[in-house]
């Protein structure tokens, strides 16, 4: 017998225990009612970024909320929270991948003691390809971070995730950063660049 696509007697359920409603989640998603009805039926799947929301809504793990909601299931039966949703080139720059895909819980599990702090729910994982330069000794390597929309204190002097007012993505070191944004930053190049830093977040774990 094939695995139900959304076990929705278990959200119904959650949704009675925290006296909240349908209507309510709804709001929360900022969606309409028919939109959440339609997804706890099966008839829309449920988005990575909808489930994280609807953990937070419910009070409940992600993992239990994935678990129930068919959303990115490996292949043991086991939920990850966590997307593989960049690659970080040769140059440290970094590139969104069209199609994000759930890390293998084997991958997550080996960083679990690193993120566990931060809640799964908001890291991000981007895998290093670089057969050239001074990254290619960390070629295929996945690099942890946590999404950030400011610059992180924590990203001071140690290697992080960065973003330009322009929006350009890159792998470096923060030397020093203003409150206004101008940074002194030292790329994986080894370059040293002074540019407008919209965000920057530290790398909380490299998995060879």
């Amino acid at each position: 017998m094939e695995r139900p696509v959304i076990d929705k007697d278990w959200f119904i359920e959650k949704l009675a225990e925290g006296g909240k409603s349908v209507r309510g989640l709804a709001r929360h998603l900022g969606v309409d009612a028919s939109a959440v009805s339609r997804m706890l039926s099966g008839q829309r799947k449920m988005k990575m970024e909808e489930a994280n929301e609807i953990a937070r809504f419910l009070g409940a793990p992600i993992s239990e909320v994935l678990v129930h909601s068919g959303v990115s299931i490996d292949l043991d039966q086991q939920s990850t929270s966590i997307l593989l949703a960049a690659i970080i080139d040769e140059r440290g720059i970094m590139e969104k991948l069209a199609d994000p895909k759930p890390l293998p819980q084997a991958v997550i599990e080996r960083a679990q003691a690193s993120i566990t702090v931060h809640g799964n729910s908001r890291i991000i994982g981007a895998q290093i390809r670089a057969l050239t330069g001074p990254l290619s000794v960390m070629d295929d390597a996945v690099v942890l971070f946590r999404h950030s929309d400011s610059v992180d204190p924590a990203a001071i002097g140690v290697l992080s995730i960065c973003r330009t007012r322009d929006g350009e993505q890159f792998f470096g070191k923060v030397e020093r950063a203003r409150k206004t944004g101008e940074a002194h930053v030292i790329c994986a190049t080894g370059e040293a660049r002074d540019v407008l830093l919209e965000a920057a977040t530290p790398v909380l774990v490299m998995i060879p």
